[in-house]
């Protein structure tokens, strides 16, 4: 091994030539494994077309991660959590059950000063942090199968957490079939949900578990498959939020209720209902997710309802005014304490979390690539503006559910990110979660205003109530119809049996 740097606890760290080697064959088996699956599944589900190449774009976005944060950076979050994952597989092998008191949550003082040189020690300010300690609880695991490796390491956790982005790109394109490919971009596609998605950090794994709960959420309620693996799937997202980004779920549930609720809302036909049921409904919403929220108060322990202003203040004011981000931050302006002053940031807040940093902004190649993405997002966002209008583009995001949900947790995270992190290089990781929602909800928008105008060019009726359950309809429509122009009258069956007397359907 060639050193690189050295590190406190660890000494001397590098990367190994066997190391290269070995994600070589980890890529090349993930490629030929799945790849039949993909030739499998294609049949039925035309989307798995783009199965392998966003798995690919996924580990090769671990690895790429890897390589600068080691040969640029040399260090990092990233590396903090592996190493202090290593340093408690170390102890496993030494006290085995001192190491499952740790894996249960034990991240005491005293549990610190089991680790001794020989096993290293983990850095006190993530060891003791509990949304930082559940990274490396779990890093430590991927320690024992990928035999201490970092880039390893890396593939391993990009690959695992493919899937749940995998499923909720699926969930969205069973809506909108016609868009696989527009939707992949948002999903799969997205440079900085690659590069900052794709690594040992706890946004990876809230990443994953934002759209395996997106997901299971859906084939609960809307496609009606109960079972086991689903419920297990909704439990397991929210506790991997809660335990390393509760205001995720924050954000989250809320706009889980509203979707659920939502959706039997809009089915209502008679409008003196609605106007009763709508305002209950709302309160419902507000009431319900207040009490589970309150419940999980210790939980979200500085991210509680009772104490989210104080930790926006306090945040806010510190990054701003770290001297050390320099020109690399930014500045929302003064909060004073009060969810008034807080809410009147919205705009500039989620602005800043939707296209910045600019391409201006950008002091280093990183940021230049966040430029470019925010600047292609920013022109995407512009054109379903013009394309659609301001009131087909609100009528679509509020009549359509899983349209509503989509673009009302992208905004609010956008505003709850932006507000809370001045910082452009930590603003670019954080809001990782709400991109591919975002920009789906544009390319879905994007197509309905399409859609209109074509029919109305064809002199006939465009209802956007026809679209509630998205437009996977049109695509079964035209199959029948193509089946049908090729049998031909012939080919018809009739109502009189097998013979064909009688009247043709």
């Amino acid at each position: 091994m060639i050193p690189l740097f050295w590190v406190e606890y660890h000494g001397e760290v590098g990367i190994d030539y066997w190391e290269y080697m070995l994600s070589l064959l980890y890529l090349l088996f993930f490629y030929m494994y799945f790849t039949r699956q993909k030739n499998m599944r294609m049949v039925e589900s035309p989307e798995y077309k783009f199965y392998i190449t966003g798995l690919m774009a996924k580990m090769m976005g671990g690895l790429a991660f890897s390589l600068v944060y080691f040969y640029y950076y040399q260090g990092g979050d990233a590396l903090v959590f592996f190493l202090g994952g290593v340093a408690m597989r170390n102890l496993a092998l030494v006290e085995p059950l001192e190491y499952l008191r740790q894996m249960l949550g034990d991240n005491s003082y005293q549990s610190w000063t089991a680790y001794t040189f020989d096993t290293a020690k983990p850095f006190k300010y993530v060891f003791f942090d509990d949304r930082t300690f559940a990274v490396i609880r779990a890093s430590s695991i991927l320690a024992f199968l990928t035999f201490k490796s970092f880039p390893i390491s890396n593939l391993m956790i990009a690959s695992a957490s493919y899937f749940g982005i995998w499923a909720c790109y699926r969930t969205f394109v069973s809506y909108f079939p016609q868009l696989a490919g527009r939707l992949a971009t948002g999903f799969l596609f997205m440079p900085s949900s690659i590069f900052w998605g794709s690594a040992i950090l706890k946004d990876t794994f809230t990443f994953s578990a934002v759209c395996w709960w997106v997901h299971s959420v859906d084939q609960l309620f809307f496609k009606r498959k109960t079972t086991v693996s689903l419920w297990f799937a909704v439990i397991a997202s929210a506790l991997v939020m809660i335990a390393m980004k509760p205001y995720i779920f924050m954000i989250l549930f809320p706009m889980t209720i509203l979707w659920l609720m939502y959706f039997r809302m809009v089915a209502l036909r008679n409008v003196l209902v609605k106007f009763v049921i709508v305002p209950l409904a709302v309160a419902m919403v507000f009431a319900v997710s207040l009490l589970v929220l309150t419940r999980l108060g210790s939980s979200f322990d500085k991210f509680a309802l009772d104490g989210a202003l104080q930790t926006i203040q306090v945040t806010q004011g510190d990054l701003v005014n770290a001297s050390a981000y320099g020109s690399n931050s930014f500045d929302v302006g003064k909060i004073d304490g009060t969810w008034g002053s807080v809410l009147s940031k919205f705009p500039v807040a989620t602005n800043a979390a939707l296209f910045r940093p600019y391409i201006w902004e950008s002091n280093n190649m990183v940021m230049v690539l966040s430029g470019l993405e925010n600047l292609w997002v920013l022109g995407l966002t512009l054109y379903a503006f013009y394309v659609a209008g301001p009131k087909f583009f609100f009528r679509a995001s509020l009549g359509i559910p899983i349209l509503m949900m989509s673009m009302a947790f992208a905004l609010l995270f956008a505003f709850m990110v932006g507000v809370t992190t001045p910082n452009f290089g930590a603003l670019v990781r954080f809001k990782i979660p709400m991109v591919p929602f975002y920009i789906s909800s544009l390319f879905i928008i994007i197509y309905l205003a399409k859609l209109k105008r074509k029919r109305e060019n064809q002199g006939l009726r465009f209802d956007l109530k026809g679209y509630r359950m998205g437009t996977a309809h049109l695509l079964l429509n035209a199959k029948e119809e193509t089946s049908s122009r090729k049998k031909g009258p012939e080919g018809k069956r009739s109502v009189g049996g097998p013979t064909g007397q009688g009247r043709h359907r």
